[in-house]
C-alpha cells in the first residue's frame, strides 16, 4: 500500500523545499510528485537537486502553463501507471497544512471514504488571511455548485483531496472537460454520480506563505458557467463504474 501526493508548481521555489521536508517527516509515508510548468524561478531545478536526498520525490516537467486541471490529469495518469493505493492533491504554497495529509489518509484507510476532501466550510468558515471578498467569492461559489448539482458537499472547489485508486480509474480524468477550479468541481461531481463515499475533513486553510497567488475572478467565472453546462450534460449522459 502506498501513497502519492501530487503537487503542481509554477514559480514555487520559495516553498517547495520546505514542503517536501514537511511531507517526508510525517508519520505516514508519502511519495511526492511535483508537476512543474517550466517555472522561470527554477523550481524544477531545485526539485532535481533535492531528488538525490529524497528518494520519495519525483518530478514531471511540462513545457509551459497548461492549466491546473491538465497538471493533475498528467499526475493521475503517472500515478495509475504505478502501484499507488491513495492519490492526493495538494497546493505547493502551504495553504494546505501538510499534517492534514495524514487526516485525509485516515479518512480513507480507516474511515472507509473513497474520496476525502480537506474542507474549509464543513465546520464554519475556516480560512485565514484571505480578504473578505475572496472568502465570499469562494463560499458563494460552493453554494452555487450545490444548488445546480444537488451535491451535499460544502467545499465544492476544494483542491486538497485524497482519492482511492479505484475512484480515479472509474472517473477517467482524461475525460474531464473543465480546467482550473472547474476541474475540481467536475471531479467531485463525477465521483458523486458514481456513488462513491465522499467525506469532508475539516481543515484550516491559510493563505500562501510566499510567492504570488494564481487565483482570479475569471477562474471562478469560467467554473460557474462550466458547472451549468456540466449539469445539463449529466442529464443525458451518466458515468458508470468499469473497474471494481
Amino acid at each position: 500500500m502506498s501513497n502519492l501526493v501530487i503537487v503542481p508548481t509554477y514559480n514555487e521555489r520559495e516553498n517547495i523545499s520546505g514542503l517536501v521536508r514537511a511531507i517526508t517527516g510525517l508519520s505516514v509515508p508519502f511519495d511526492i510528485l511535483i508537476i512543474d510548468d517550466n517555472s522561470p524561478d527554477g523550481t524544477a531545478s531545485l526539485v532535481k537537486d533535492m531528488m538525490t536526498s529524497f528518494p520519495n520525490l519525483h518530478l514531471l516537467e511540462r513545457p509551459g502553463k497548461m492549466g491546473l486541471g491538465r497538471a493533475y490529469i498528467a499526475g493521475f495518469e503517472w500515478a495509475l501507471q504505478r502501484d499507488y493505493t491513495y492519490i492526493f492533491e495538494m497546493d505547493a504554497d502551504f495553504s494546505h497544512n501538510p499534517e492534514d495529509l495524514v487526516r485525509l489518509w485516515d479518512a480513507c484507510e480507516r474511515g472507509g471514504a473513497d474520496l476525502a476532501i480537506g474542507s474549509r466550510y464543513i465546520s464554519g468558515v475556516n480560512v485565514v488571511n484571505w480578504p473578505m471578498g475572496r472568502v465570499l467569492m469562494s463560499y458563494i461559489a460552493s453554494m452555487y455548485v450545490r444548488l445546480v448539482t444537488g451535491m451535499k458537499i460544502m467545499d465544492t472547489t476544494a483542491g486538497f483531496k485524497c482519492y482511492r485508486r479505484e475512484v480515479l480509474q472509474n472517473i477517467h480524468p482524461g475525460h474531464i472537460r473543465l480546467v482550473g477550479y472547474g476541474f475540481q468541481i467536475e471531479m467531485k461531481f463525477t465521483a458523486w454520480q458514481l456513488g462513491y463515499k465522499i467525506v469532508e475533513v475539516p481543515i484550516i486553510f491559510t493563505d500562501r506563505r510566499a510567492g504570488t497567488s494564481k487565483m482570479s475572478g475569471s477562474i471562478f467565472g469560467e467554473a460557474m458557467w462550466g458547472v451549468l453546462r456540466m449539469k445539463i450534460v449529466s442529464i443525458f449522459r451518466k458515468p458508470a463504474r468499469t473497474v471494481a
